[in-house]
């Protein structure tokens, strides 16, 4: 039996399957391996995924997460889960691989994640070949709900966000400044927090501040991620993540206005891993 696993900045999904067979989806906290330990991916994976998924016997973890790039990050990934399933073979890659083998299978094409965070690549059917660097929340992620929370608190805090939009901020959310700084600097998931306001963007998105904000940002992950690759005018494009999902009708007004064009949008690519694996066995 397979376990896969596709892991992002809030959640992972956890799925096994076997042949023509699989389980539900389980859901546990994203397991960024930058912010969590080794020890908590072990009490994940014993705790919470075995027993929700009625201790399946696994041969194979095929584990696709965002954090996962660099050797470091790899083996830390590997060690936890083989710490829970003994001698079993575990695969990690890059959630970018994840999402451009649920969204593209066997097929070459570009793929984007807007997410907590962003990433973009292409892929060659196999793996991904061309990488233009995320570089995180803090250095880049545009477009992303990190991204996005982080334009907000700071128009909050400044005093540039309209009145009544700030009132309606405070009232939901308190927002007091010294708060919100030791949660960016000094909080545990800094980027999970940050991208949690993005759902004050999405509940006023009839707001022109609150639209504009997102097709800036969106233009801003355009221009310093896609136009990097040089690629062919009206280049199809594989879309996945919360952001993207949420907010699709203006990601491809902004796609389109620069030469782009979605061939396909997914809130995540879950689905698409489990069919990529079946077809792969």
């Amino acid at each position: 039996m397979i376990l896969i696993a596709e892991s992002g900045g809030t959640k992972t999904n956890w799925c096994a399957v076997s042949g023509s067979e699989e389980t539900g989806i389980v859901p546990t906290i994203g397991l960024n391996p930058n912010f969590v330990s080794k020890e908590t991916i072990l009490e994940v994976v014993l705790l919470e995924v075995l027993p929700a998924l009625n201790n399946p016997t696994v041969d194979v973890v095929w584990f696709y997460g965002a954090g996962c790039a660099g050797e470091d990050m790899l083996i830390k990934v590997a060690d936890a889960i083989n710490s829970a399933l003994t001698g079993v073979k575990v695969n990690v890659h890059s959630d970018l691989t994840g999402a451009a083998r649920g969204l593209l299978g066997n097929r070459a094409g570009y793929i984007c994640m807007i997410g907590t965070g962003s990433n973009s690549g292409y892929y060659d059917g196999k793996n991904i070949t061309a990488n233009i660097p995320p570089l995180g929340f803090i250095l880049g992620d545009e477009g992303s709900g990190a991204a996005l929370g982080k334009k907000l608190i700071a128009d909050f805090l400044r005093g540039i966000m309209p009145l009544g939009l700030a009132d309606e901020f405070r009232a939901i959310y308190g927002a007091e400044k010294d708060e919100i700084v030791s949660n960016v600097y000094r909080g545990v998931f800094p980027s999970r927090y940050i991208g949690g306001f993005v759902k004050f963007l999405k509940d006023h998105i009839g707001e022109s501040y609150c639209r504009e904000l997102v097709e800036t940002s969106f233009g801003e992950f355009v221009h310093r991620n896609l136009k990097l690759y040089h690629s062919p005018p009206d280049t199809g494009i594989a879309v996945t993540g919360s952001v993207a999902w949420h907010f699709r009708d203006i990601l491809e007004e902004v796609f389109n206005k620069n030469g782009f064009v979605i061939s396909s949008v997914s809130q995540g690519p879950i689905e698409g891993l489990i069919r990529y694996h079946k077809e792969n066995l």
